[in-house]
């Protein structure tokens, strides 16, 4: 697995952070989580940044960045908030993360290709 994943997998993460850090904000009148939640907006798109740096592609980074920080989301407004899913919920939020893994997964595949194309001339 290219290393770059490894950060635009952990900027999703920080995404699911930041958004519980809204959503405790209290309509960003909690000035601690407000604060909290932008400084790690910032953080997560930075991940991001050093996934695409490390020459991963712009569409699939972001789809498995924004598939990670949804299906966080989901489980923190579980964890931290007691709201629950149906099993239809949990069904969609397995398909997002099924496709955060066959992203990641087949541009994998195609750079693995394309280095090979690219030794062989």
């Amino acid at each position: 697995m290219n290393n770059g994943w490894l950060w635009v997998i952990a900027g999703g993460i920080v995404e699911a952070v930041y958004t519980t850090f809204m959503g405790l904000a209290d309509g960003m009148t909690d000035l601690l989580y407000s604060a909290l939640g932008f400084g790690l907006s910032i953080v997560g798109t930075l991940l991001l940044n050093q996934g695409l740096k490390a020459g991963l592609a712009m569409g699939a980074s972001y789809a498995v960045w924004v598939g990670v920080g949804v299906a966080g989301a989901a489980v923190a407004d579980i964890l931290v908030f007691s709201n629950g899913l149906s099993i239809l919920g949990y069904f969609f939020v397995a398909l997002v993360l099924g496709g955060v893994v066959g992203l990641n997964l087949k541009t994998d595949k195609k750079a693995e290709e394309l280095r090979e194309a690219l030794e062989e001339n």
